[in-house]
């Protein structure tokens, strides 16, 4: 009897314990929970674009122009929050640094031994600068290490040539023999070296979505390097046709005749090539790893129209302009998604699903805001736009001073809203912009601008 009440006397107690613990456990996995779910929620608000803000100026460097004034070759390329700058300081010499835009300033590295620099450009990993022709119309290609400013390739080319680096792969066409060259960058050893009689407008670099999120110039220009590159390129080859080569090793990935003529549209784009004939005005897709027979075509309902314009308008989306329309079709079936109505349209930059349109002649030209569904939200007349990100555009004017601040205004794609971001007495053709950053060169410095506020700041 005295085990039996002893029992019974320890096993409320051992409920009630177990109880406790339970709430516990209960109150740790409630509390986990919402820490959890507060910060899903702060992670996907910092997903989104950053709200615009007046410019804020971060940081500037001084630079003489060594009796050249500012040249072309005076400019500035943002790498994240480092900023390349480079100035001719006279004499033929040029000084090409790396600065820390928020230190503000700091140099990262400095390299003056440069000399008659054309110009310069920054790519993912390195910079490339192009130095002026020599007597015999020459020119250096030189690869320097964006860590360290230390040169480690150097390329030939001449005044007539064309050439681009396409990740780790230096492209080169060679007006001599009419030669398309791919060489390593990393070995300087040239892989390929394939006839191309078409000249340096027949052969074309294979756009992708990563190359649609990077910023560009009022001119499309890509001003940052996509994160992902295709090392792919198609080029034109004899009795109309065209052949998709793989650069790691200059070899055909597949090809077929018939297929564009010199004047045609040719738009390489992830998995497909399209082709807009400028005689009969239809345009097809094919697969790039089977050009013998279409995916599909589409013509356009106006008699005698004629393509002038084709390229990617949203993910799943290719564009086709003519002289009164702009047409969305699905890359995947051919299927028109929406025609608008839209005379001369010059110039298309997609942000996700819509579309800021370059549009109209004389004093009626202007930049429309295209939504998804194929409808003109707002324009702004006599402006240029350019990409600042995946989610927004910049405004200019058309006519941009030579001297003296112009306006910026920075428009949110997804709800159409602008904002005047202020004025800058700056050269446009000399800057770079990025997600929160913009780099210029003004008169006697390199400026640094903040563009975003946080999300937080509940500003549009």
């Amino acid at each position: 009897m005295h085990t039996h009440a002893l029992a019974a006397d320890l096993r409320p107690r051992r409920s009630l314990w177990l109880s406790r613990r339970a709430r516990w456990t209960v109150a740790i996995v409630l509390a986990l929970a919402v820490v959890l779910a507060v910060g899903l929620v702060v992670y996907r608000l910092n997903q989104q674009p950053y709200a615009f803000d007046r410019l804020t100026r971060v940081s500037a460097v001084g630079y003489e122009a060594g009796g050249q004034g500012t040249t072309d070759a005076t400019r500035a390329y943002l790498d994240g929050s480092r900023a390349f700058i480079g100035h001719p300081t006279g004499g033929g010499r040029f000084d090409l640094r790396a600065v820390d835009v928020e230190e503000p300033g700091k140099p990262i590295w400095v390299n003056s031994s440069l000399t008659e620099v054309d110009t310069f450009r920054g790519a993912r990993g390195s910079v490339e600068v192009t130095s002026r022709p020599d007597k015999d119309g020459l020119r250096t290609v030189t690869l320097l290490n964006a860590s360290n400013g230390v040169a480690f390739a150097t390329f030939e080319v001449t005044v007539r040539d064309v050439w681009v680096l396409v990740g780790k792969y230096f492209l080169r066409y060679r007006d001599s023999d009419h030669k398309l060259t791919i060489a390593d960058v990393g070995t300087g050893k040239e892989i390929a070296a394939l006839d191309q009689p078409g000249g340096p407008r027949s052969w074309w670099l294979v756009d992708n979505w990563s190359g649609q999120q990077v910023p560009t110039s009022v001119d499309g220009v890509q001003l940052d390097e996509p994160f992902t590159v295709d090392p792919h390129i198609v080029r034109a080859t004899p009795d109309r046709g065209l052949e998709v080569v793989g650069l790691a090793t200059g070899k055909a990935l597949s090809a077929a005749t018939g297929l564009a003529g010199p004047d045609d549209l040719v738009y390489p784009f992830d998995e497909q090539v399209f082709v807009a004939d400028r005689v009969s005005g239809q345009v097809r897709a094919y697969d790039r790893t089977a050009l013998g027979k279409p995916q599909w075509s589409w013509s356009s309902p106006e008699a005698g129209s004629r393509p002038t314009l084709l390229t990617v308008c949203g993910e799943r989306r290719v564009c086709v302009g003519e002289e009164h329309h702009v047409t969305a079709l699905d890359i995947r079936t051919g299927k028109v998604d929406y025609r608008l109505a839209a005379d001369h349209a010059g110039h298309l930059v997609p942000v996700g699903d819509r579309v800021m349109l370059r549009q109209g002649t004389g004093d009626g030209k202007r930049s429309s805001l295209v939504d998804a569904a194929g409808k003109i939200v707002t324009s702004w007349p006599g402006t240029q736009a350019a990409r600042l990100d995946e989610g927004s555009y910049l405004l200019f004017p058309l006519e941009v001073p030579a001297s003296g601040p112009f306006p910026w205004t920075g428009v949110q794609a997804g709800n159409a809203r602008s904002r005047q971001l202020g004025d800058l007495d700056v050269r446009l053709d000399s800057c770079t912009w990025s997600h929160k950053y913009v780099a210029c060169a003004a008169p006697g410095e390199f400026v640094f601008y903040k563009v975003r506020t946080p999300w937080y700041s509940g500003r549009l």
